[in-house]
């Protein structure tokens, strides 16, 4: 017998009543397959008995992030550049994990607060005099605001990835793209509760984004660091940046640069053979929010805090 405990619900303040079952129950992969669930507030949790591991699940997904910040979420979600991730990346925004609600939240609330380009002065991706409203932010390929170059940036995406060999219905989605334009380019590459995506050195993928010589990198010392993720995103970056400035940023816990893996990473950055107009920037959540917490609404504040995006 398997006894997994009551919780507190994270939508009102009822208890999600505990379950006995006899064997180890399979992993929840979406609300319906919840064993304990609030039928008010349709939540979830998922089947694990020990209480710091659980995952909250909802059944509407966009209940998983504040209703201030819905307006827009799915929409963009179903239009992500990867046709064949769609599906599962709506299902999975309702995981109270979810890497994708972290990235909407956040980005979509500096942008629409006027901060999104002070935030990227403050870290150093961005030197120029390009005002907010200047700036297009997309999000998984996706266009958030009406900038200018809106459809032209989601069209060259499009062409770059498929340049590179990459099959038209599996096309890479950057997390965040911010193109302000003349000051430069900014690819963000966003982790909240995974890590970095590394790859062995055979992997065949390697072939698509190691092979320019107008890299300054040393792609042999790229592909032994593991960085595989970073080096797509770096390589679409600097061929849509063209002659301007162009910055990757790894946003992420603390943790994402602690350790092993984050070893491997200084091995990275160390070959990209970086200067003033080719950046790379390793950034914490609590070093991108910190100016915009203390004036922030009480929802936003609430959210980076139980996301323990800031402390």
């Amino acid at each position: 017998m398997v006894t997994l405990p009551k919780l507190k619900c994270p939508s009102c303040p009822r208890d999600i009543a505990g379950v006995d079952v006899p064997d180890k129950p399979l992993a929840a992969t979406d609300y319906d397959t919840c064993l304990r669930k609030c039928t008010i507030r349709n939540v979830g949790a998922s089947n694990t008995a020990d209480v710091d591991a659980v995952t909250f699940i909802f059944m509407d997904p966009v209940q998983n992030i504040p209703r201030e910040s819905r307006e827009g979420a799915i929409e963009a979600l179903s239009k992500s550049l990867n046709d064949q991730n769609r599906k599962p990346k709506v299902k999975k925004f309702g995981f109270s994990t979810s890497e994708d609600a972290v990235t909407w939240v956040v980005f979509t609330y500096l942008l629409r607060s006027g901060q999104v380009l002070e935030a990227l002065r403050r870290i150093g991706a961005v030197t120029g005099a390009a005002q907010n409203n200047d700036a297009t932010l997309l999000l998984w390929g996706i266009p958030i605001n009406g900038g200018d170059r809106r459809d032209e940036i989601r069209g060259q995406l499009t062409s770059c990835c498929v340049s590179l060999g990459e099959d038209p219905k599996s096309l890479s989605e950057p997390d965040v793209i911010i193109d302000p334009g003349n000051d430069g380019l900014v690819f963000v590459e966003v982790k909240y509760r995974s890590g970095n995506e590394f790859k062995e050195v055979d992997y065949p993928g390697w072939k698509k984004y190691l092979g320019s010589s107008s890299l300054a990198w040393r792609s042999d010392e790229v592909k032994k660091s593991g960085c595989y993720e970073l080096a797509r995103n770096r390589r679409i970056l600097k061929v849509l940046a063209d002659d301007r400035s162009a910055s990757l940023i790894n946003l992420g816990p603390p943790s994402l640069f602690q350790g092993k893996k984050g070893a491997e990473l200084d091995r990275f950055i160390a070959a990209l053979g970086t200067n003033k107009r080719s950046l790379f920037k390793k950034v914490a959540w609590s070093e991108l929010l910190v100016e915009a917490l203390p004036e922030a609404p009480k929802w936003f504040a609430d959210f980076c805090h139980e996301r323990e995006l800031a402390t």
